[in-house]
Parts: structure tokens; sequence; C-alpha cells
């Protein structure tokens, strides 16, 4: 089925699964000029909201979506005037929600009318506004006081404290008067992974279903991928590639949590890197005519990129500066190796200070053998350049624009981080992307008889 529906001006259209269960959502936002303006409904992916369908506010705020807006049980949002969202719970065991708003913000004025998983969530959220509310007043009352004065201070550290309990409080018999809810299934699976986040990432996995399109619904999703991550407390780059890989598969059973967790993995290592595990997910996951798996126009426009230089694209022949300045093209710099290592570093890396060793050593003795190695700095200061290659005794040629990361080479690679090391062959194919030099080592004894 597809539903159109027009937020900020613009007609959009999404199309909706045809198994989607009968859920009816209405109300009314009585608020003067409210007649003919739109209200949006958002779904929930992570701690993402889209927009899946929208209604014009009828006489007095009036508005009743379709029975297939809601496209399984999760947390949504209504918008007003865009900006303007309140949350509310659509279950696929409640065919009727029905909610109301006296005003503006909608998140002040909001009433349930009909929906039981609607009045948790909104007594829970009550409780809250209480608890932030003393914070907010013994914030600004600690701040006015003399720091002397200790026993206004523990009085107030106790007046928190007691708001505190209550909230709690009001949660423990919101949760064992509705079990079953899904309220309660995403508060406890929150507490779940507070519990477990120690024990490892199997402990994670196994309280937690990444391929659960319900818990996909709400913004515990993105906490339990990042309690699995931390979990593993990952002092190699390997690890972390190993762990999205290991998140890939859980998430598997699923088509919407599998194209979530790609995407949302790639969102976190294009912040955060490692870059060597963000371009795994690429080559391993996104890359190829058709990539293994389907990717939306947000995710591709992110990805071309590094899709230009994964595994098995045709590397690009840029122009390297040797140490006299003179330009020459990768081509020329390779020609005549059966494989080239690009070396990417910094000559103040203490990293790459750490590889270098292992690449010049598999150079010296691979070298004879079709190996060679373009070292490229990621330098500003010709005279760092030159002395550590003196120090680090390299043997092989080493380039740098002297422009550090506004080198061309590197953006043309879409080198993230240094060191980044890549193979090329000798037509410039990427043939591997090592981790470091052992990772060589294992990639050229495949390669080199």
């Amino acid at each position: 089925m597809r539903s159109v529906f027009v937020l900020c001006g613009c007609v959009w259209l999404l199309w909706l699964p045809m198994s989607a269960k009968a859920q009816v959502l209405s109300g009314q936002i009585d608020v003067p000029g409210a007649q003919g303006q739109w209200v949006v409904l958002l779904a929930t992916r992570g701690s993402e909201h889209y927009p899946v369908d929208s209604v014009a506010l009828g006489t007095h705020g009036a508005f009743r979506f379709a029975p297939t807006a809601g496209s399984g049980t999760g947390f949504y949002q209504l918008a007003y005037h865009d900006s303007d969202r309140v949350d509310i719970i659509l279950s696929t065991k409640e065919p009727v929600v029905e909610v109301s708003f006296s005003g503006l913000p909608l998140q002040r004025s909001i009433t349930v009318v009909r929906s039981e998983e609607n009045r948790l969530l909104w007594r829970y959220k009550s409780a809250s506004r209480q608890l932030q509310a003393v914070q907010e007043t013994v914030a600004r009352e600690k701040g006015a006081l003399d720091p002397m004065d200790i026993r206004r201070i523990m009085a107030l550290d106790s007046i928190e404290q007691q708001a505190t309990r209550r909230k709690d409080k009001e949660l423990s018999e919101i949760l064992s008067s509705a079990p079953q809810s899904y309220f309660a299934k995403v508060v406890e699976a929150s507490a779940a992974l507070d519990r477990e986040i120690a024990n490892g990432p199997m402990a994670i996995a196994r309280i937690f279903d990444f391929g659960n399109p319900e818990l996909l619904r709400s913004s515990v999703y993105d906490k339990a991928v990042m309690a699995f991550i931390q979990s593993i407390n990952a002092v190699s780059e390997e690890q972390l590639t190993n762990a999205s890989d290991t998140l890939m598969r859980l998430a598997s059973g699923n088509d919407a949590c599998r194209d979530y967790m790609i995407e949302h993995l790639v969102d976190l290592y294009t912040i955060y890197g490692p870059q060597s595990t963000l371009q795994h997910l690429v080559d391993r996951y996104l890359a190829g005519d058709p990539p293994r798996i389907a990717m939306s126009p947000r995710l591709r426009a992110k990805v071309e990129r590094l899709l230009a230089v994964s595994i098995g694209a045709q590397g690009p022949d840029v122009m390297l500066w040797d140490t006299l300045g003179v330009q020459r093209p990768l081509s020329v710099v390779s020609k005549g190796q059966r494989f080239t290592l690009l070396f990417f570093y910094s000559s103040t890396c203490d990293h790459c200070h750490l590889q270098m060793p292992g690449v010049n050593a598999l150079f010296e003795r691979l070298g004879p053998r079709g190996f060679g190695v373009v070292g490229v700095a990621l330098d500003d200061d010709r005279t760092e350049f030159r002395s550590n290659i003196v120090d680090k005794g390299l043997r092989f040629p080493c380039f740098s624009e002297f422009n550090g990361w506004g080198s061309s080479a590197a953006k043309a690679f879409e080198v993230k981080a240094t060191p980044t090391l890549i193979l090329l062959d000798d037509a410039l194919k990427i043939v591997a992307k090592p981790y470091d030099a052992e990772d060589l080592e294992r990639e050229l004894t495949m390669r080199l008889p």
C-alpha cells in the first residue's frame, strides 16, 4: 500500500507493509488556527524518526490516521508544525489509540483518552518531569549558596534523593501493573543492558534480540549496539571489525533490523573511526553490483565515495610530491611492481612509528619479488618529514604535499586516520586494506610465491 503525505510543504511517498495490522490513531489538537494544519506521524528506528503519514486537522483540530499508518508495535511521534513533537506508542494489541491536546507544546498538554500503553508511558514521563523539576530547583539553589553552607547542601541532596526514589518507585509500580506491555518490554531491555554490559558482548547478545523489529522501534536499540561495542573493551581495530560482523549477523533475522544496523554502524565509524572498520563494512556489505544489502538513498550518498575506493575497485592514479617537490603519478612510481603498498602516515604519529619497522622489513625482504612501498606523509613540516625518514631508517620512497590532511592523495583514497595501509596490484586495483604490518605480511604471503 502506498501512503501520500505532506511535510513542510513537500509531498512524500512511502511504501508501507501490507501485513501491518489495523491500528487507528485519532485525536484532537484544540488550539486556535489548528484547522487545516497538518499533523505528521513519524515512526522510530533507534534514535531516528521518519515520516510515514500525515493528515490535515479538521474541525476543532480533529485528526484520524488510516489503520495502516502504524507499521508495527513500537514508539512513534506526532509532529505539529514539524518541530513540536510528542512520543506515543502504537501496538498491534491495541486497535484504537486516542489522544487529545489542549495546548502547545504538545508534550505539556497531552491527555490519553484511550490506550493503556500510552497511559503507562505518560505516567512515567510525568514522574520523570517532576524529578527533573526538583533537580533544576536544587541546582539553582546550590549555585546561589555559600560553599561552606554544608547543612543546606546536604538537605538539598536529600530532597533530590527522595525525588529520585519516588520516580523509581513509580516506575516499579508501572511495570508490575502491566508486565506484558510494550512499555515494560523496552524498559526491562534497557535495565538488562545496564546489568550485563560488564559481562561482555556475548552476555549482551543473550539478553537483547537485535533481530526484533519491535525493539528497533525504540531508542533502546541504539543503546544495545553501543553497549555491545563498549563491552568488548577493544584494544585493536580488528576486534571492532569482528564485533561489527557479529552485530550484522545478530540483526540478520529481520530485514529492517539488518538494514538499520549497517546504516547505524556506518554512521558510528564515520564519526568516531576507526577507518579500517568503516571500510570493512563498506567492502563486505555494500560493495558489488548489486550490493549484499540494499542501500537507502541517504546511505548510498554517504558511502558512494567509500565504494569508489573499496576492495576490488580501481584505485585513483594520484599525483605524488617527492622530497624535491617534483610531481609524479602513482602509476609511474609503482611501475614494475606486482604489488604496491600505499602507506599513509604522519611523521609525528606514534601508531605510525610502530608499523614502520614491519613495513620496512617486508619491503627489504620482498622487494626483489615485486613488492613496492609508497609512503605518503600527511605532514606540514619538511624538517619533521625528512628527519623521520632518517630516524626510522625508511628504505622505501616517501612523498608529501606538506599540506597535512589537505593531502590530495589522502582525500582521493578516503583516508580518515593514520596509519592507513592500502595494497594495490600492478594495475592499481585495490586488493586489500591490511590492519597492520602483520596483516600485510599475511596478505603478501598468499599473493607472492
